[in-house]
């Protein structure tokens, strides 16, 4: 999934405000007052990179496939594809986390954790692997190219509940309707293949 900058950004703003109320860190506003900013900022600069990274093995894959054009042809499979799999094994070999699961998302987290530690004027308040796992989870939980299904459950969650936003009761609702939203969209789009293909039988 290629996320767009102003996805990254909005994916950065969700990650750091639920790490805010998550009660993991605190700011020192006295030591620097625009140390939030600058939190926001070490969060947006792991994840272009990530995202850059993953630019760079798209790149690569289609130079390698482009140049075994013979190859390809005779493989039968699309274009798409064999750069899918050229990229994923260029990945394997560099090291690099790709994909939309859990794994991904563990990993930017580490990166962001080391980021952000080195920001003057945050305090964790929690053992580091607490801090870690409560970022892989934001990023998990809002890494989606959909924006507006992210915005319809977020306001369906507020609607739902009475917690503040990006709290933790209000994460787990969040990703309980998330949960129901994309399975009713599942069974529509399932529902919308059987008809076609009735369709296409008679």
């Amino acid at each position: 999934m290629r996320l767009s900058t102003e996805q990254l950004e909005r994916l950065s703003e969700r990650v750091f405000k639920v790490l805010k109320a998550s009660g993991h860190v605190g700011f020192d506003y006295s030591s620097d007052e625009t140390v939030e900013d600058r939190v926001l900022d070490a969060i947006m600069d792991v994840l272009e990179d990530d995202a850059k990274t993953e630019d760079r093995l798209s790149r690569e894959a289609e130079r390698l496939v482009q140049q075994q054009s013979h190859i390809a042809k005779a493989s039968g499979k699309s274009l798409d594809d064999l750069v899918d799999e050229v990229k994923n094994r260029l990945a394997k070999a560099k090291r690099v986390t790709l994909g939309d699961g859990p794994d991904r998302a563990d990993t930017l987290a580490e990166k962001v954790f080391k980021a952000i530690w080195n920001v003057e004027g945050i305090d964790f308040f929690s053992e580091d692997t607490k801090v870690q796992n409560c970022i892989a989870r934001a990023i998990h939980r809002f890494r989606h190219d959909d924006e507006r299904m992210i915005d319809a459950v977020e306001r369906l969650a507020d609607r739902k509940t009475n917690e503040e936003r990006y709290t933790n009761s209000w994460c787990v609702a969040f990703d309980r309707y998330l949960s129901e939203v994309k399975q009713k969209i599942a069974a529509v789009q399932s529902t919308a293949v059987e008809a076609k293909s009735l369709g296409n039988l008679g």
